[in-house]
């Protein structure tokens, strides 16, 4: 039991000459430790799994863009890693973002409308 309460961060005299239920409090706390590295671990993963597909999406983003642009290659892929440290918060407009959404979407719809021929449609 002894070295098991070493491996808790039980201080040898406290195993010894301390209450014998002090030992019970070491292994709540290191199951707490354990819960929050644990928690803390899955949350990292999870960011840096978020963060991945952000990459994908620009990049797969820049793709279809240079494809259905008529004026040739027009979106760039970033230069340097997205870093959202000392991240300065730019004012958004999100009218504007909504318009440019749709206006990005608009312009790939009648670039692939253009390419659909009318099949038999009965009137």
């Amino acid at each position: 039991m002894f070295p098991e309460a070493l491996l808790l961060g039980m201080p040898s005299a406290e195993f010894w000459q301390g209450e014998p239920r002090l030992i019970l409090s070491y292994m709540e706390a290191r199951r707490l430790k354990n819960e929050r590295e644990e928690l803390l671990t899955s949350q990292t993963m999870d960011y840096q799994a978020w963060l991945t597909g952000l990459y994908c999406y620009q990049a797969f983003g820049v793709v279809l863009a240079n494809s259905f642009s008529k004026k040739g290659k027009s979106a760039k892929y970033p230069k340097e890693p997205i870093s959202f440290k000392n991240h300065k918060k730019k004012e958004r407009d999100p009218e504007k973002e909504v318009i440019g959404m749709y206006a990005g979407f608009k312009a790939l719809t009648d670039t692939l409308n253009k390419n659909i021929k009318p099949s038999n449609v009965k009137k």
